[in-house]
């Protein structure tokens, strides 16, 4: 059966006869019985069968009989390095394993001493997910050098070879992340994996293979992998570093596998991977008077099939599905499809999203951010570093092209699997699957904090409805949105979220919006208000907490309406960072953020502020530049055209003379020395082609961060 976690094994093994697994005291008997051709063909069979733990107990003993027996040793290392993700374990056994190989090793034979030629292959494995990677590579050309005949292995050892030579460029630069792990609680030493956050982040739910607290699943267990079936859990942010603990979802059963796939942004609809019929599909579950209504499999024409359906995404405004699927017709392996809602409610057949985002590897577990442009997704093909990778793609929204995917890099990526990335609403916050040696168990559940990855020009209306008295609402109080100046009607039906009553709707910027709250199946509207958008580009958040008298059905209060204590107004640092294209120093002050900055000034100067502070960092890349002589002419220059642009900004207005400062700060060369025509150019040294502005705040307060690039870097996303 396929699990939401599919790993394909090659094992060039074959066997004859027909077994059954063992329990542990049946398997113990066993060994003590047997001779050595008997524990040869038992663990032949339990290694083609995935029974790596059983595997391994007998490997242990036809070890302590010929410990140097390349071929015992061989198949001790390929049982460990399936069942565990410290994968430097298993390179004990395959050193030795490789000191003596034949292309006619007879693996069933009990009197086989060499190991087959596949193990500088798993080997080479070994210490790519180990980060040793000239090694990994020397290995890696050993078995494409060798006499074996498996065109299929050594396919796959190419394409091994060329992850490890991409992951050399990525560790050369990598990005600025802060990867967190999740800590105990969330991960366990069992598998924890699939997250799902919720768009206002104060919501986790995730899959795993743990023991649950009330013990009901503990003689439940899958025989391959001796793991409990795949359960659903939810967890409630505490603060900013804490979960609650975890508590399993009321529609997941002990006796059988359900794995997260996505959300609904009311959270009434779950969609869930399941396996019955052994090729795996997305089901759903509608929480419908007070409780979860059982599972079936999802009603939407041509999602599932015949073939493997592992995952699926919806948009936050409901308009849009994303899935990956292996079914015939696509460009290999898994594929990303997308649906999408028509106006009469129906919706259309699946569209495969083409080659610049599927090839004929794998692409699975998809992501769209609330912008319906910003598409994150796992690959585990020729751009990858080692397994599967997260990637991003952007939607032009005028040709329906997406642009080339770009690797997130390290050390957000991994040379392991990383995999089901989603985001909170402003993109700043990812979490994701990874499978790493320092990890609680097999794979573990990261949290991912970054400055760039944010969705610009986005805005979102959350908050909540509490009753007065702190009873749980009724089910049927929702409100309606209705957009007064959108030009085409435009209305949605909003449902509270059954936990705690949220509410979060993706806007329009700078529109006017109507709320109409009711209950008893719409029929009584109870209290309506109105409000505005943010004009400014940028990702913006209206709040509102409402109160409600559930007695006589009326709105006592919004929270947001309460008087406010004064409080200092607070000048905000504000920061813009201008991307350049190669030989590029020029800004446009009408454009490139400078415009934002300029009327920030100007309005701080209006309400009262009497001194600015404004410092520049520039730097170029190590690209060579004949045009200035060297990197360090074209970074001054960059830097030298800002500070001279914004003198004469100054200038020109008479509320700004003698309060303004401008300091040139840090002027450099920076990133990955020059090779000269790597397919990695652009993504290479672009990050490191930049200017950065910096206004200072009075007080303290949150930067406001605005990114640009020049017109021919706007096919990066990840410089956004």
């Amino acid at each position: 059966m396929k699990t939401i976690i599919n790993t394909i094994i090659i094992l060039v093994l074959s066997v004859t006869t027909v077994n059954a697994q063992m329990t542990d005291e049946q398997l113990q008997s066993f060994i003590k019985s047997a001779n050595k051709k008997e524990l040869v063909q038992k663990n032949t069979f339990l290694m083609l069968e995935g029974y790596y733990q059983q595997s391994i107990v007998i490997a242990e003993e036809l070890l302590k009989q010929e410990n140097d027996n390349a071929n015992f040793n061989y198949r001790m290392g390929f049982a460990v390095f399936n069942s565990t993700s410290d994968f430097q374990k298993a390179i004990p056994y395959f050193e030795k394993a490789k000191q003596k190989t034949d292309v006619n090793t007879d693996v069933m034979s009990a009197k086989e001493t060499s190991a087959p030629l596949e193990v500088f292959h798993y080997l080479g494995r070994s210490y790519h997910l180990t980060n040793k990677l000239e090694k990994a590579k020397e290995l890696y050309q050993q078995y494409l050098d060798s006499d074996s005949k498996d065109d299929e292995m050594k396919a796959r050892t190419a394409l091994m070879l060329k992850q490890c030579k991409n992951a050399e460029t990525f560790f050369e630069t990598p990005r600025k992340y802060e990867i967190i792990n999740l800590g105990e609680g969330i991960n366990t030493e069992y598998p924890d994996y699939a997250p799902i956050i919720s768009l206002d982040g104060s919501v986790l739910y995730f899959t795993s293979r743990r023991l649950r607290k009330d013990g009901s699943n503990k003689h439940i267990k899958e025989p391959v992998n001796n793991l409990y079936n795949e359960d659903v859990y939810r967890s409630i942010r505490k603060d900013i570093d804490k979960w609650e603990e975890p508590e399993v979802m009321e529609f997941s059963l002990p006796e059988r596998n359900e794995a997260t796939v996505a959300v609904s942004a009311d959270e009434r609809s779950f969609y869930i991977y399941k396996d019955d019929a052994g090729n795996g599909d997305i089901f759903e579950t509608q929480y419908k008077d007070q409780q979860f209504e059982n599972l079936k499999p999802i009603e939407l024409n041509g999602v599932n099939t015949d073939a493997w359906e592992p995952h699926i995404t919806s948009s936050a405004d409901g308009r849009y599905k994303y899935f990956s699927s292996d079914r015939e017709g696509g460009f290999g392996g898994r594929d990303i499809y997308r649906i999408t809602k028509l106006p009469n409610g129906e919706w259309s057949q699946p569209m495969n999203l083409g080659p610049t985002i599927n090839t004929p590897y794998d692409e699975d577990s998809p992501f769209i951010s609330i912008d319906n442009k910003t598409l994150y997704f796992s690959h585990n093909g020729e751009k990858s570093i080692g397994g599967f990778d997260v990637f991003v793609s952007v939607l032009n929204p005028e040709d329906q092209s997406w642009s080339d995917p770009i690797n997130l890099g390290v050390p957000l990526n991994s040379t392991g699997d990383d995999i089901y990335y989603t985001t909170t609403a402003d993109g700043l916050t990812g979490y994701y699957t990874s499978f790493r040696p320092d990890g609680y168990g097999e794979k573990d559940i990261y949290e991912v904090r970054n400055d760039y990855l944010g969705i610009e020009n986005a805005t979102v209306l959350v908050g909540n409805v509490i009753a007065s008295n702190g009873e749980k609402l009724p089910e049927d109080i929702s409100f309606t949105i209705n957009c007064l100046n959108c030009g085409i009607a435009s209305s949605r039906d909003i449902n509270l979220r059954p936990s705690d009553g949220g509410f979060f709707v993706t806007l329009q910027k700078c529109k006017e919006y109507e709320m109409i709250f009711h209950n008893e199946d719409g029929n009584n509207q109870f209290h309506r208000e109105t409000f505005k958008t943010d004009c400014e580009n940028g990702f913006d958040k209206t709040e509102k907490s409402i109160v409600i008298n559930l007695d006589n059905m009326t709105v006592e209060k919004n929270k947001e309406d309460e008087p406010k204590e004064e409080l200092p107004f607070v000048y905000a640092p504000l920061e813009i960072k201008h991307y350049f294209g190669y030989n590029n120093n020029k800004l446009d002050p009408q454009k490139d953020g400078l415009k934002v900055m300029f009327n920030e000034i100007l309005e701080q100067a209006e309400k009262g502020r009497k001194t600015f502070e404004i410092t520049v960092n520039s730097s170029a890349s190590k690209v060579p530049t004949k045009t200035y002589k060297n990197n360090m002419n074209l970074a001054n220059l960059r830097a030298e055209n800002v500070s001279k642009m914004l003198q004469k900004f100054i200038a020109e207005h008479e509320i700004l003379k003698n309060k303004i400062t401008v300091k040139i700060n840090e002027v450099g060369v920076n990133g990955p020395a020059y090779k000269y025509g790597t397919h990695l150019q652009q993504e290479r040294y672009a990050p490191y082609q930049y200017v950065i502005i910096q206004l200072q705040g009075e007080k303290e307060g949150k930067t406001k961060v605005i990114k640009s690039k020049d017109k021919e870097l706007k096919n990066m996303p990840s410089l956004d």
